[in-house]
């Protein structure tokens, strides 16, 4: 098997009537899928679309955009997944970067019904390269700004590869997930859902207590992908509609950055039935590790390598850290390793050495094998020489009583770096900063307490939940 194509095909001969997608009103079989995906490898052949052209897709109408997406990739093409509702700056630079030779999107560029075709065409399964480029996929990731990571068939095919063996998702899994789709880790749970001959339930609507009755009432959904910061909303749920409904699930997936104990022992407490799977992974590596927290509900684990993942952890020097407890920087080998940043060869040599990647993210491992968080390497703030984990400060942060949310930041200061606090509170009028600040004298070394503290309306967090520190640190300039 090279693709994810092949394995879509296979199911369609397998499980033929089976719904391999639905989304809002709409439901396409896998049959049906294949046949779409076919359509459109075959149209973009006939309108002389050369293999290795970029095509931009807009996540909107989501059967369309998989079934395009996947016919790009079949033709040889390079998918280029596009947000929905996408400012036109971004827009503009990912274009400008990628130069796609067709564009679709809701309001510009080519229809998808002179792609389709006649849907009683028949499918002819067709050999797919596996080193091939097939798609460019735009993230923050691993250096905190924006780029274009390329991938190949073989870099997803082992990423689904190895989100289904870490996480359960099998022939029987129906999966809901709202995770913004045009981003890897979207895309990624709907592919696992094809490959495994499962059925993914999608939806670009905001995690709500009406989305999940509605979810529950329509779908026989078994199982759910979500960003960390959702599984609150689960844990405090008072509908028992859907309280039970969750209480049957087979498991919950969270993805994007480690689970507090506190969050894990809440969600387990709530549904002890329910397995919860904390998938960790980057754009430029995919599924690298598997937590599943039943087993071990300790702060910030992100749990054991998965089945195509080789990690190990390197420190300053580049030499390989042996002893458990001691931090150093992620570093991972896989097939689904990324083949570069697009047209960044530098950035890309930067973060690829020899054979594997180096994540800036700051981890140890223990005695058993499993991997913990630490810090992000660009979020540790130099405080006269000392290194000041923000992680660690909103942590204690977390436990005080009215705290929603927080954030650390560093400030520059006539002194240098200062940890700099942002909250989000329950009810400002009766919150009480001094005791805030008490609590964190009681807690943290004195060079680590916030020597500010600001209340806000929201954390800043991007769609997939990820703290936006760079916002935040432009108002302390």
């Amino acid at each position: 098997m090279n693709s994810i194509i092949d394995a879509i095909f296979e199911n369609s001969e397998s499980l033929p009537e089976k719904v391999a997608i639905s989304y809002e009103n709409s439901k396409i079989t896998y049959f049906e899928l294949c046949k779409k995906i076919q359509m459109f490898a075959t149209a973009l052949h006939s309108k002389g679309i050369k293999k290795g052209s970029r095509i931009a897709i807009e996540a909107d109408d989501l059967i369309s955009f998989f079934a395009s997406l996947l016919g790009c990739h079949l033709a040889g093409c390079i998918a280029v997944p596009i947000e929905k509702d996408i400012s036109i700056y971004r827009l503009q630079e990912i274009l400008e970067t990628t130069k796609p030779t067709l564009i679709f999107m809701k309001n510009n560029g080519e229809s998808f019904d002179d792609f389709w075709g006649d849907i009683s065409a028949k499918i002819k399964p067709q050999k797919i390269k596996p080193d091939a480029v097939c798609t460019i996929t735009s993230t923050t990731g691993t250096t905190g700004n924006p780029v274009l990571v390329s991938h190949s068939n073989k870099n997803i095919l082992a990423t689904v590869q190895n989100l289904v063996q870490g996480a359960d998702i099998t022939t029987d899994t129906v999966l809901f997930t709202n995770i913004p789709l045009s981003l890897a880790a979207g895309y990624r749970r709907v592919f696992a859902c094809l490959y495994a001959g499962a059925t993914a339930v999608v939806s670009h609507k905001t995690l709500s207590e009406d989305v999940l009755k509605e979810l529950f009432s329509n779908h026989s959904v078994n199982y759910m992908a979500i960003v960390n910061s959702n599984l609150n909303l689960l844990i405090g749920l008072n509908d028992d509609f859907i309280v039970k409904s969750i209480k049957n699930l087979k498991g919950v997936q969270t993805v994007v950055g480690p689970l507090t104990s506190v969050s894990i022992r809440a969600f387990h407490k709530r549904f002890p039935e329910v397995e919860l799977y904390n998938v960790y992974g980057t754009t430029e590596s995919g599924c690298i590790t598997v937590n599943l927290t039943s087993v071990n509900a300790d702060e910030n684990c992100l749990g054991k390598p998965t089945v195509n993942s080789e990690v190990f952890i390197i420190d300053e020097n580049g030499e390989i850290v042996t002893k458990p407890g001691e931090y150093g920087y992620m570093a991972v080998k896989g097939d689904m390793n990324m083949q570069g940043y697009y047209r960044k060869k530098a950035l890309s040599e930067k973060v690829m050495r020899e054979d594997y990647i180096v994540i800036s993210d700051i981890v140890y491992f223990d005695e058993d094998g499993y991997y913990y968080f630490v810090s992000r390497v660009g979020d540790i703030i130099d405080v006269s020489g000392h290194k000041v984990l923000p992680g660690e400060i909103e942590k204690v942060t977390m436990r005080f009583g009215g705290v929603v949310d927080c954030a650390c930041v560093a400030k520059e200061t006539a002194l240098g770096s200062l940890p700099m606090l942002y909250i989000q509170v329950e009810n400002a009028d009766d919150f009480d900063k001094d005791e805030l600040q008490k609590h964190l004298k009681r807690r943290l070394e004195k060079y680590k307490v916030p020597s500010e503290t600001e209340i806000i309306k929201k954390i800043p967090r991007t769609s997939t939940g990820k703290l936006m520190r760079k916002s935040l640190q432009m108002n302390n300039k």
